[in-house]
């Protein structure tokens, strides 16, 4: 196993063990009264914040117009990461915790198969059996229980397993674009599509008053929540 393997498996762990962390902090923002898409669009604003710290600050980049591969870096946004986040949102909300991450982790199977169709990775009988052992462990460690909730949070659970696996498989193809620049570009399309979203389907919460009864420490936690989700997804 070379160092760049190490590196990358290190960095998969990390962003998996903060993950751990999001279906908590989803169910206490879900408690509080913002609804499903608000949710990931207001801590998205705080996750592009971040982003535009580490890239000029910290990273000290310049940001230059992408002018190759600009469809699948679209693609890579919009659906790798916006979708991801709100479909397990949704998920968490509407299923029991270990239902949700039993089916979202089930994108660690889902990618080596994308890998192989999209990527022309090699397979072999080594590769089968591990992931369907990897398929026994996530049962194992999760037990996924209460089927009857599995109809909707269980099917949103699963579109976001799907689409994290996407991303994986596009940001290989985008491996010239450095992880500062793809969170720059992921947290800004996030923004401008969820907040279209939001606007959409949470009108109400808006313009009616809803969000003018939202705690001091729920807009904390949100603000809080966005730089965890920056930190998870600048590590895969």
């Amino acid at each position: 196993m070379n160092k760049d393997t190490k590196k990358g498996i290190l960095f998969i762990l990390t962003a998996a063990f903060i993950y751990s962390t999001m279906p908590v902090l989803i169910r206490t923002l879900g408690s509080s009264g913002i609804p499903p898409v608000s949710q990931v669009f207001l801590r998205y604003i705080s996750a592009f914040i971040s982003a535009c710290v580490y890239f000029f600050v910290v990273a000290k980049q310049k940001f230059v117009f992408p002018s190759k591969n600009l469809y699948l870096l679209l693609f890579a946004s919009l659906f790798g990461y916006g979708m991801t986040n709100l479909f397990y949102t949704i998920g968490i909300l509407n299923t029991q915790v270990s239902n949700a991450l039993f089916i979202f982790f089930t994108f660690a199977i889902i990618a080596p198969i994308l890998g192989f169709i999209f990527l022309k990775e090699k397979v072999n009988t080594f590769n089968i059996v591990a992931i369907f052992l990897s398929f026994i462990a996530l049962f194992l460690l999760f037990q996924p229980n209460s089927l009857s909730t599995w109809k909707i949070g269980g099917f949103f659970a699963f579109l976001s397993a799907i689409s994290q696996a996407s991303y994986i498989i596009a940001r290989k193809r985008l491996k010239n674009y450095s992880a500062s620049f793809m969170m720059l570009a992921n947290t800004f399309l996030g923004v401008l599509f969820l907040g279209i979203l939001s606007m959409l389907f949470d009108y109400g919460f808006y313009f009616q008053g809803s969000i003018t009864r939202v705690s001091v420490n729920t807009w904390i936690t949100t603000v809080l929540f966005g730089v965890i989700n920056f930190l998870a997804w600048l590590a895969m």
